[in-house]
C-alpha cells in the first residue's frame, strides 16, 4: 500500500523505490521517507561527556550563566512535557505506518529529555534525587512563557485530544509547528550561537543532535498537515500563535533570533500549499 517496506526495529528502508519529480514526498510513501530519516539521526544522549562542560561552568561571567540556565532549564521542562504529551497523538491516528512515525518521535524526545536531565545534573547542578524533583527545580529557572505553554497549554490540548474534543490537525499545529517549530528552534538556535565558542563542549555537541531530531519532527508535522489539509480557521490559528511563541524564551533568545524565527510557520505552511487556503477562504 505505502510503495516501500521498512523495519520497524531499525526504521531502515528495506525496498528501495524510484524518486518522484515535484517537491512534496508522493502521499503514498512519505510515513516509510521519515522511517528512513530517522534511522541515519540515531546517537545515544549517555554517550555525550559532559565533564568538561561541568568543569568550565563555574568559570562562565554571571549574566551569560543566568541566560544559560535559562534556556538549559527551559529545556528541561520542555522535554519532558513533549515526551509525556505525544502519545495521544499516536492513539488517535488511524494509519498505522503514520502512527510507527508517531513512535520514533517519541522515541527522540525520550532521547532528549535524558540529555537535558542530565545537563541538568552535571552541568546546572540542579537539586532533585528523582526525575519529577529536578524538572520542579528547572520550573523554578525556567522563563514563565516557557511553563505556561509546555506545563498547561499542551497537556490541556493532549487532554482534549484524547477526548475527542480537539482534532489531530489542531494538536499537530501546535506541536509540531509552534512548539517544535517555533518555541524549540528559537531555543536551539539561541544555545548553538551562544556556545560557538566552545565553551561548552558536550552540551553544543547534544543541541546539535536534538537540533537535527526536531528537523524531522517539524517536516513529519508538516506532512501530517498535508494530508489532513485543516479547515482554514485551523491554518489562521497556527499563524496567529507564532510571533506571541516566540516570546516565551524572554531575553534569553536574543531578539535577532526571535525576529529570524518568528516568520518560519507561515514559511512552511506556504511551501506546502496550506497558506493559500486559508487566504482563499478570507
Amino acid at each position: 500500500m505505502w510503495g516501500s517496506v521498512f523495519d520497524p526495529a531499525t526504521g531502515k528502508l528495506l525496498v528501495e523505490r524510484p524518486a518522484d519529480p515535484g517537491h512534496l514526498i508522493p502521499s503514498t510513501r512519505w510515513p516509510s521517507f521519515f522511517a528512513r530519516v530517522v534511522a541515519r539521526l540515531q546517537w545515544d544522549a549517555n554517550a555525550i561527556d559532559l565533564g568538561p562542560d561541568a568543569a568550565a561552568w563555574r568559570e562562565i561571567p554571571d549574566e551569560r550563566r543566568a541566560r544559560l540556565t535559562s534556556l538549559l532549564a527551559g529545556f528541561r521542562v520542555a522535554e519532558d512535557a513533549v515526551a509525556e504529551e505525544l502519545t495521544p497523538f499516536r492513539e488517535v491516528v488511524t494509519n498505522s505506518l503514520v502512527a510507527w512515525v508517531m513512535y520514533l518521535q517519541r522515541r527522540d524526545e525520550d532521547r532528549h529529555a535524558v540529555l537535558f536531565d542530565r545537563i541538568a545534573v552535571e552541568v546546572l547542578g540542579l537539586e532533585g534525587a528523582t526525575k519529577d524533583e529536578r524538572r520542579d527545580a528547572a520550573r523554578r529557572l525556567a522563563p514563565p512563557g516557557i511553563l505556561e505553554l509546555f506545563d498547561e497549554r499542551l497537556p490541556a490540548l493532549s487532554a482534549d485530544l484524547a477526548a475527542g474534543r480537539a482534532e489531530l490537525s489542531q494538536g499537530i499545529g501546535l506541536y509540531h509547528m509552534i512548539l517544535e517549530g517555533i518555541v524549540l528552534a528559537a531555543g536551539q538556535r539561541a544555545l548553538l550561537s551562544d556556545l560557538e565558542d566552545g565553551a561548552l563542549p558536550g552540551v553544543r555537541e547534544g543541541v546539535e543532535h536534538v537540533e537535527l531530531d526536531e528537523r524531522w519532527h517539524i517536516g513529519f508535522g508538516l506532512r501530517c498537515l498535508v494530508e489532513a489539509q485543516p479547515a482554514p480557521d485551523v491554518i489562521a490559528g497556527v499563524i496567529a500563535q507564532a510571533d506571541d511563541a516566540v516570546e516565551a524564551w524572554g531575553d534569553a533568545v536574543p531578539a535577532d533570533i526571535r525576529a529570524a524565527i518568528a516568520p518560519m510557520t507561515a514559511r512552511r505552511l506556504s511551501v506546502a500549499h496550506l497558506l493559500h487556503r486559508r487566504t482563499a477562504a478570507a
